[in-house]
């Protein structure tokens, strides 16, 4: 068996793009809209309303997208629930649909939205249906219901990471909820989320939009308001007028006062009270040095008893690299740590100096093939790599080939 020279004909194409990001805000769904979208004007279950976002500038590859709810306004009708998907994600842009769960009206959203093209951002979405310990409970108690997340494989995390979650879907079947959820517990490998609902509330359905990220890639914080009673602002009923209050957070983490640097905030809880109208709205959310201020607050009768608002701020790495989605990454040792190279060309060998290290791990395009051999000129023994592989301890090999698609077993001609 050859002792791998690697030896792959010219690489004239750099694997890697730079990291790219691009946010906003969809506003799209407003009571005030004349006429009146589906939401609000039907009592139909399952109505939807869609936007249509488009990014700022194409990106070079399909990045991950993060939707963070800023604003709920709602009727107190009962029952009451509402989904904020995300679809059609592709370089130039996306789709948000806003769809009523029961007949209750809705009156609109706000959602904050950051695209990042980066290998070191990941997104879960965490959806879960009678939750059996969260019911109904008339005395008030807190009910807790507990929902571990196991990371997939590839993603290959150094360090328990950080999480940023917002509520992106409720199913509400009784008065007075008061629902937040938070993490409470994380190792490389999973996660734990709380869910909890308190005071009568019952919920029925919830879906958690989960940002997850290297310690040192996101950091993530939390502010909160409580009511302080009859003074409370956001607990005096004043039907003319909205009604905000200023939070303020520091942040002392260094690595995170770097620039480039960008940030994303969103709803993670809420507990409401009175009234016609369920209302709790964020604004003037503001990123300066190392301060974040944001105001949360409602209007019109509606009281804001408690609310919640998880933010985070992302910081690439200056090495970051994001893998072309036409080729194939190697590294020398498992995990994709140690030094690297990328299989662009259709018709592939290993630089002429040579490669004298092993190779043990894989990050291979999505419906792409990466046979690797241990002879040169497609000989000897192969073995077929159709996903990502973290670790393959086997011996040195010597020659690969990055094939079309997953039945395609030939080389691709020179252009």
């Amino acid at each position: 068996m050859k002792y791998l020279v690697l030896t792959i004909c010219t690489m004239t194409v750099l694997g890697f793009i730079k990291p790219q990001y691009d946010s906003g805000i969809d506003q799209s769904l407003h009571w005030a809209q004349t006429p009146y979208h589906a939401l609000q004007q039907s009592v139909e279950v399952g109505r939807s309303f869609q936007t249509l976002v488009k990014f700022n500038k194409p990106f070079k590859s399909t990045p991950t997208v993060i939707l963070a709810p800023i604003k709920y306004d709602f009727g107190d009708g009962l029952p009451q629930g509402f989904d904020i998907q995300l679809t059609s994600v592709n370089t130039v842009g996306f789709t948000i649909t806003y769809v009523a769960l029961t007949p209750a009206t809705i009156f609109g959203f706000d959602v904050s939205w950051a695209a990042i093209l980066d290998s070191n951002i990941y997104t879960y979405e965490l959806q879960t249906n009678n939750l059996p310990t969260v019911k109904s409970n008339k005395e008030g108690a807190t009910r807790i219901q507990r929902l571990e997340v196991t990371f997939p494989e590839n993603w290959s995390l150094k360090t328990p990471p950080n999480i940023a979650l917002f509520i992106l879907g409720l199913k509400m079947v009784e008065a007075w909820p008061k629902i937040t959820a938070e993490n409470v517990g994380t190792t490389k490998t999973s996660t734990q989320i709380k869910i909890t609902v308190g005071v009568r509330g019952t919920l029925e359905f919830i879906r958690v939009n989960m940002i997850i990220g290297e310690k040192d890639t996101l950091l993530v914080g939390t502010i909160n308001h409580k009511t302080t009673g009859a003074k409370d602002p956001l607990n005096i009923i004043n039907p003319e007028s909205e009604r905000v209050q200023k939070y303020d957070d520091k942040i002392t983490d260094k690595d995170f006062l770097k620039t480039p640097r960008y940030s994303l905030y969103g709803i993670n809880g809420l507990y409401y009270n009175y009234g016609a109208f369920c209302r709790f709205l964020t604004k003037n959310y503001l990123l300066v040095k190392d301060q974040i201020s944001v105001e949360i607050g409602t209007w019109q009768n509606s009281q804001l008893m408690e609310g919640s608002i998880q933010w985070f701020v992302y910081v690439p790495k200056p090495d970051a690299g994001v893998s072309d989605p036409d080729c194939a990454q190697v590294w020398e040792s498992c995990n994709y740590q140690g030094d690297s190279f990328t299989v662009c060309d259709r018709k592939m060998s290993f630089p002429k100096d040579g490669w004298n290290k092993p190779v043990k791990s894989f990050k291979v395009p999505d419906g792409k093939v990466l046979k690797v051999y241990n002879e040169e000129n497609l000989k000897g023994l192969s073995i077929r790599i159709e996903k990502d592989l973290p670790c393959m301890e086997v011996p040195k090999f010597s020659f690969l080939q990055l094939v079309g698609s997953l039945g395609d077993d030939q080389f691709w001609e020179n252009d």
